[in-house]
């Protein structure tokens, strides 16, 4: 299982704490290879969280972007909670090495509730990925996000892109990434920046999985008596800045990680 995050300094540390509950619930954690697309960490977070992992017996490879081909698009979206990193895991199949074909996305703000083996099974066919459909929720103003904004049709499914399941033999195949880039050039003030690129470029392209696999804020009320294998903190309210559902369970990986107790790292 090959598990690919990125992250930046502001969240180093809640990458730490979703790291630790992924490998506290992994049944085959020997099988786990972890990549971070590093977007500028310090080298003592880089260390913190090569600690984080070490407990475990895993070791962490950090990926370098190409800064430059993202430095022109706007630093945060037009809702201002996700910067320009979210563009990094565009360039995955130029990042990865050319033997890997498949990859598991997995966003900071979360937290791993059971084993993902399942997951990692899935049969992606003829798909760019799987992820997890989120228009459960929407209401009219969504709906006419979807068609004003991404020229979809209001009735279109709309995945969260927190957690992919991706078929990088086929991005290469497509030339996603660049086709991506493209339309993001075109469209620079999108509301969920790269997300909204990938809904559009894939429309026809992604499969849809259940929503215990990417739990999000919003599932939570419009989807209720799940039993989550992810939960995923979207929006403004998070864990470490409120008191949400869920909250203890991020708490307790923080504990386990160590990261708040462990400041002698240098």
């Amino acid at each position: 299982m090959i598990i690919v995050s990125t992250t930046n300094d502001q969240y180093a540390k809640h990458l730490g704490v979703m790291l630790t509950s992924l490998l506290e619930n992994s049944k085959n954690r020997e099988r786990i290879k972890i990549f971070i697309i590093d977007g500028d960490l310090s080298r003592v977070n880089k260390k913190r969280l090569r600690q984080v992992v070490a407990r475990y017996k895993k070791e962490i490879t950090f990926l370098t972007p190409d800064h430059k081909l993202f430095r022109k698009f706007p630093a945060e979206s037009t809702i201002g909670y996700i910067t320009r990193d979210t563009y990094y895991r565009i360039g995955l199949p130029i990042l990865l090495d050319k033997n890997i074909h498949k990859v598991l996305y997995l966003d900071c703000d979360l937290i791993v509730k059971g084993d993902l083996t399942r997951l990692w099974e899935i049969n992606l066919k003829g798909y760019a990925l799987a992820a997890v459909n989120e228009t459960y929720w929407y209401g009219s103003w969504e709906k006419d996000r979807l068609l004003s904004e991404l020229g979809l049709a209001k009735e279109s499914l709309y995945f969260n892109a927190g957690v992919l399941l991706l078929n990088i033999k086929k991005w290469r195949e497509m030339n996603v990434s660049k086709r991506l880039v493209n339309f993001l050039k075109a469209h620079p003030n999108l509301r969920y920046m790269d997300q909204d690129a990938m809904n559009v470029v894939l429309h026809r392209y992604w499969l849809r999985i259940h929503c215990k696999w990417n739990y999000t804020t919003y599932h939570w009320d419009s989807v209720p008596n799940v039993n989550p294998k992810i939960i995923h903190f979207c929006g403004w309210h998070k864990p470490w800045n409120t008191e949400i559902r869920y909250r203890e369970d991020y708490l307790k990986y923080l504990q386990l990680s160590g990261w708040d107790r462990d400041k002698t790292v240098k």
